[in-house]
């Protein structure tokens, strides 16, 4: 049964976060991140163009330069949320030290990226988590959130200001948000995994990975087709292993994006 925590250590979140937000508030202070400029002011070359489907992004490296490939086949538009994110992933290869120095030295091959949380390679996901944190910095994260009780609404306006998808969102608001919440992704009715703040609750889920509680909005979707674009009560039994009696009734909330075999829960305790 996994952890509630299953992509990086405390200290990846730690150090990476420093990075990736010092290099936006330095290039960045004001305004929304744009990673292309970013490349530019580090002589990094790019590319957007039609490369199939065997990666999102891909960061290479030739006689010490370096450039990066955008997939519009898979990503469409070139400053689409997933665009922007996976430029970001890219800078992350580059910027965090491990990954460039590997590149320079030959030691391991182009970094070829599945973007979006998807991948369990351990790089991939400190690339991912950079280009969180790169495109949403956390000073001016955190601003916005303080004082403000936590809806799901807060996702919405937090992805269009930074111009990001709202599941980084929702994971970067796991790390330094204001509340406690628990993001869990599910495909055809099992999940594929699932990210907490460090101080979430509960550590467990019902059925761990074998699939989706029942009694839950994501359940109800793929069990019986129920469609809910509302934010709605849920119990911790529906969704946890509850060791303790006394907790199983403890309210909270879900709220649900659903778009066909797949569903993005974020739950918060009400």
């Amino acid at each position: 049964m996994p952890r509630k925590n299953e992509f990086l250590s405390r200290s990846d979140v730690e150090e990476l976060n420093e990075l990736a937000s010092g290099i936006a508030d330095y290039y960045f202070p004001n305004g929304q991140v744009d990673p292309i400029l970013i490349a530019e002011k580090n002589n990094i070359s790019y590319s957007f163009g039609n490369y199939s489907d065997s990666f999102d992004g891909l960061l290479e490296c030739e006689h010490n330069n370096f450039h990066i490939f955008i997939n519009l086949d898979r990503l469409s538009q070139a400053y689409s949320e997933r665009a922007r994110f996976t430029f970001g992933h890219e800078l992350g290869h580059y910027f965090i030290d491990d990954h460039r120095n590997s590149l320079l030295k030959g030691l391991s091959p182009s970094h070829c990226s599945i973007t979006g949380f998807q991948s369990r390679n351990r790089a991939e996901r400190q690339a991912d988590y950079f280009s969180s944190c790169l495109l949403m910095p956390e000073v001016g994260f955190r601003k916005y959130c303080y004082r403000k009780k936590f809806e799901f609404r807060i996702i919405e306006e937090l992805s269009k200001k930074y111009g990001t998808s709202k599941t980084a969102t929702a994971l970067r608001f796991c790390a330094i948000g204001n509340q406690p919440i628990m993001v869990v992704y599910a495909y055809k009715g099992k999940i594929k995994w699932f990210w907490s703040s460090f101080d979430f609750k509960f550590r467990w889920l019902k059925y761990g990975k074998d699939r989706l509680p029942e009694d839950t909005v994501a359940g109800e979707y793929f069990s019986m087709g129920r469609v809910s674009s509302r934010t709605e009560p849920v119990f911790a039994m529906d969704w946890f292993d509850i060791k303790f009696s006394g907790q199983a009734e403890l309210p909270f909330k879900e709220h649900c994006l659903m778009k066909g075999a797949h569903t993005l829960s974020i739950i918060w305790e009400d």
